[in-house]
């Protein structure tokens, strides 16, 4: 249900003017110009990349479930939010989730986490253990970690469990993402739950622990700071650069002078692709040049008859504002201050 819940209270944001498609791109963390900018638009930031592995199969099964249960309508265009959908969801706070600053990148965090909670379970008993990741680079990282920190030693273990119990407790999830977080976690003797294990012993579908686990990680690596055993543990995992790597690209060369059309040029793309990322640099820099693209008076323009609209559907207001191009529309509803 949690799944559900966090499915239709996106669409609630997407105001009837998306597709069944558009919470899926933005799970799945697609960079077309249409997901990012709808990022900004219905400040989805947190809920971006947040499940990278989901595939479409599997989604449409929600959608149809959640169709079926009437919480949704689906026209050929957009998805409308039912009454019943909205009482649902009225109570339902999403918290613990960061997509945009992780965008999947929280697992290998709990890779790392995993393997140490792993090693000093076992620590005590025996050293013969089959690492429960066996990823190279994680075991390098943690094989680093604790020989740093002497991890045979009690008071490091005593240290380490302390500071993560103390961390989870603060979490401001549901005590049932800290349960998901706890049973993935293997010891001495004991394997983590795998997915329709927990499904089956917490009586939850299987997308909704998912997400539940990738809040709880999220909320984790942004409070890791005070407790610096586990602050180690997440080093380079948040992403700090708001843009996206390829618009990060263009960004460069624009502000070095370069036009778009140079760019587009100069990086063999496409200039429509250009325009993607020049509006996702509108979308995110507060001093974007937007009048070096959009004459002061049509900005306005824009801007009323989407006030007046209340909609950000490209082709409803190009009808409106006919002598803006979509380029232009698209960079006002990016910019700051729409």
């Amino acid at each position: 249900m949690f799944a559900t819940k966090l499915i239709v209270s996106i669409f609630a944001r997407y105001n009837n003017q998306r597709g069944s498609s558009a919470v899926y791109h933005l799970f799945k963390g697609k960079k077309s110009g249409q997901t990012i900018q709808d990022v900004g638009l219905f400040q989805l930031y947190p809920f971006f990349s947040i499940t990278p592995k989901l595939t479409k199969a599997q989604y449409d099964t929600y959608i149809e479930e959640i169709f079926n249960a009437q919480f949704i309508l689906l026209t050929e265009e957009n998805v409308v939010v039912t009454d019943k959908g909205r009482q649902l969801i009225e109570d339902f706070r999403p918290v613990g989730f960061d997509g945009w600053h992780y965008r999947g990148r929280e697992s290998a965090f709990f890779k790392r986490l995993a393997l140490v909670v792993q090693t000093l379970s076992n620590a005590p008993h025996t050293m013969r253990f089959l690492p429960i990741e066996q990823d190279g680079v994680t075991q390098r990282f943690v094989k680093d970690y604790l020989r740093y920190h002497d991890f045979q030693q009690p008071a490091f273990q005593q240290q380490f469990t302390t500071q993560l119990m103390e961390l989870v407790a603060s979490l401001p999830v549901e005590e049932r993402s800290k349960q998901v977080l706890s049973y993935r976690l293997s010891g001495y003797q004991q394997s983590g739950y795998t997915w329709q294990q927990l499904a089956v012993f917490l009586d939850e579908d299987i997308l909704s622990l998912q997400l539940r686990f990738t809040s709880c990680l999220h909320s984790m690596i942004n409070e890791v700071r005070n407790y610096p055993l586990l602050a180690d543990l997440a080093q380079n995992i948040r992403i700090e650069q708001l843009l996206t790597q390829s618009t990060q690209k263009t960004a460069d060369l624009f502000y070095k002078g370069y036009s778009l059309e140079q760019i587009a040029q100069y990086r063999r793309l496409k200039t429509s692709t250009i325009e993607d990322h020049l509006a996702e640099m509108a979308m995110n820099d507060p001093q974007f040049p937007l009048t070096q693209f959009v004459p002061e008076e049509l900005v306005l323009a824009i801007r009323k008859r989407t006030k007046q609209l209340q909609t950000t559907k490209l082709r409803i207001i190009k009808e409106s504002v006919p002598q803006a191009s979509y380029f232009q529309i698209r960079l006002v509803l990016a910019a700051k201050g729409e």
